[in-house]
């Protein structure tokens, strides 16, 4: 798992990078807010056609050769964009460069599942939320970093040289043995290990939650508060941006602890109360040093994703994980992909003031619907074969 996760950060520094660059992005095109945001909400939205058939071909593929599929295809995509005559070509290249992390993500979700046990799963969520943490506090604050030193474009070639690492250290990596990789998804699947849609619905609605709010808040709303209304720059925005995320590393090992105590549902849908409540801070922010307040709160109330996905493995048969995985990510996609076009909307309309409240009520909604779709029934236990096979 230490190979996966250091390319992992790798990858999140890669894919990170977007919002500090919405301002230059807005300038250089003369566009406004809501299309600037289109820039997020198409890597998103494309994520929808591929999530489920990604997810069923990973469980029946070599893993290695999927993680290295992703770390292409994101090269690609990202040398497309940093080439972009126009905008258009910057939603084109966007769009691969969303193919291409959702294969990789998955593959890397659908790893972690198969080596958790019932007395690690915690312990190896947080390290999979640490990874991501590290990328993240580091991929806005180098593509700040570049896009003010030079301009945007050159800040993709940081997810082009993590999509290049990804393909070659893929084709290095073990494939795993036999029983690492799920049995298919057929028909002769017994009755009672079928996919029930409780299963899916409430973790999927958890995952759009997370997603809206990283996607709606920290990579939109923030950025582009910061820059008319603080008058930050790119750079500025990127370290902002670091400092949440760096903030979050207490954050996940917390999340951990608790999980470990309380149970996945208890712990990520209490956490998504209190995150969407902590949004609510930036009514008052008017300064640098507001900001650095308002982050700070939202960023240790979010305990991310990951625990998400440990939750899948709680009410999922291993034999659905594939599909169920899909799912999830297809979820949190749409909360993703509707974020930025939302908050961006409401915020040319209404001001910044207005989509900091429709945020935080949206937020609440879906974490209220996660908690009515996880209690339609109780977690179902691994059959001891599938367990030992995880082991």
């Amino acid at each position: 798992m230490v190979p996966l996760l250091i390319i992992l950060i790798g990858l999140e520094i890669g894919i990170s990078i977007m919002g500090p660059l919405l301002p230059q992005l807005q300038r250089e095109f003369q566009i406004s807010a809501g299309r600037v945001a289109l820039a997020l909400a198409v890597y998103n939205g494309i994520r929808l056609l591929f999530n489920v058939p990604m997810g069923r071909l990973i469980a029946r593929s070599a893993l290695p050769a999927m993680f290295a599929a992703g770390g292409a295809i994101l090269a690609a995509g990202a040398m497309i964009t940093a080439l972009a005559p126009s905008f258009p070509v910057v939603l084109a290249g966007r769009a691969v460069m969303g193919v291409g992390s959702a294969l990789f993500i998955l593959t890397v979700q659908f790893w972690l599942a198969r080596a958790a046990t019932p007395e690690n799963k915690a312990q190896l969520f947080s390290y999979h939320q640490l990874a991501g943490l590290t990328g993240s506090a580091l991929g806005p604050a180098l593509g700040g970093l570049v896009a003010g030193w030079l301009t945007w474009r050159y800040s993709f070639g940081l997810p082009l040289v993590a999509g290049l690492i990804a393909l070659l250290a893929g084709r290095q990596l073990p494939h795993p043995a036999a029983g690492q990789v799920a049995p298919p998804v057929s028909s002769g699947v017994p009755a009672q290990t079928r996919l029930r849609p409780g299963e899916v619905l409430g973790p999927g609605m958890s995952m759009l939650a997370f997603m809206f709010f990283h996607a709606g808040i920290v990579m939109t709303l923030i950025p582009l508060f910061a820059a008319r209304e603080v008058r930050m720059g790119p750079a500025a925005i990127g370290s902002l941006l670091m400092l949440g995320t760096l903030q979050r590393f207490g954050a996940a090992v917390l999340g951990g602890r608790l999980v470990t105590r309380f149970g996945t549902r208890r712990v990520v849908l209490v956490g998504l109360v209190v995150l969407a409540l902590s949004v609510l801070s930036f009514l008052a922010v008017d300064s640098p040093a507001g900001l650095i307040v308002g982050i700070s709160l939202i960023s240790w109330a979010n305990l991310g994703g990951s625990f998400v996905i440990a939750m899948i493995t709680d009410l999922v048969p291993e034999a659905h994980w594939g599909t169920a995985l899909g799912v999830n990510r297809t979820m949190g996609d749409i909360g993703a992909m509707i974020a930025p076009l939302l908050v961006g909307f409401v915020s040319d309309q209404r001001g910044f003031e207005a989509a900091f409240l429709v945020a935080t009520g949206f937020l609440l909604a879906a974490a209220g619907l996660a908690a009515v779709f996880t209690a339609l029934r109780a977690p179902r236990k691994e059959a001891a074969p599938e367990r030992s096979m995880a082991s």
